[in-house]
């Protein structure tokens, strides 16, 4: 009788024991779920930092249409490179003087150049103006220049543009021992940054002292 309730006591431990490793594995269970939730959140944490992303890809999408305008800029710039307009050079202008205006001690006139290439071209900034004689020898001090700003004139072919300058009318205030009045030949030009220059027949009378600042000259500009 005592082994007959033995043997019925072990089956009756072995459920037991079943139930305890079942329920053991519930918990291991209920433990992956448990811990999977931290990576379901850490996903969810990735959304913010994927809109920020988007965000940061929203002001990427301003780079990237920044990187447009940017491109075309340089595009421009490429065109403009490209089209970029050259410097007249001395042999392709006609320089002239004209609209000759005196009074009050001094006589105005303009510099005229004329585009006589087959192309545009540009200039800019200020003339290099003297009064030489033969073997363009130079007489007196070349001109000074205006404080006046200098700007950029495109020239199509048998266009112009003009620079205005001043010398002093005859003795003006000077003595005669400063002012060294002498018929001039010749009024010497060089345009804007060139080193080739051109001649104008002059043959009037000027101040060509040392100590005197005979002629001014102004930028280039395309008004008359």
């Amino acid at each position: 009788m005592r082994s007959t309730t033995v043997r019925r006591g072990v089956p009756a431990l072995l459920l037991v024991a079943a139930g305890l490793t079942l329920t053991a594995c519930g918990s291991d269970d209920t433990a992956s779920t448990s811990s999977s939730a931290p990576a379901t959140s850490t996903t969810a944490q990735a959304a913010p930092t994927s809109t920020g992303t988007t965000d940061t890809g929203g002001s990427t999408a301003p780079t990237t249409a920044g990187n447009a305008p940017a491109q075309e800029s340089s595009g421009q710039s490429t065109r403009a490179a490209g089209s970029t307009t050259p410097s007249c050079a001395t042999s392709n202008l006609k320089v002239t003087a004209d609209g000759f205006s005196s009074g009050a001690g001094s006589t105005t006139f303009q510099l005229v150049f004329q585009n006589t290439g087959s192309a545009p071209c540009t200039l800019s900034g200020f003339p290099g103006v003297s009064f030489v004689k033969i073997h363009n020898t130079q007489m007196g001090k070349a001109a000074e220049r205006t404080s006046t700003a200098p700007t950029i004139v495109t020239l199509i072919p048998n266009a112009h543009a003009y620079a205005d300058v001043r010398t002093v009318n005859g003795q003006g205030g000077y003595s005669a021992a400063q002012c060294d009045l002498q018929t001039v030949p010749t009024l010497r030009v060089y345009p804007p940054n060139q080193k080739e220059s051109t001649n104008i027949p002059w043959n009037r009378q000027e101040c060509v002292g040392s100590g005197v600042q005979n002629l001014q000259v102004g930028p280039v500009h395309s008004n008359r």
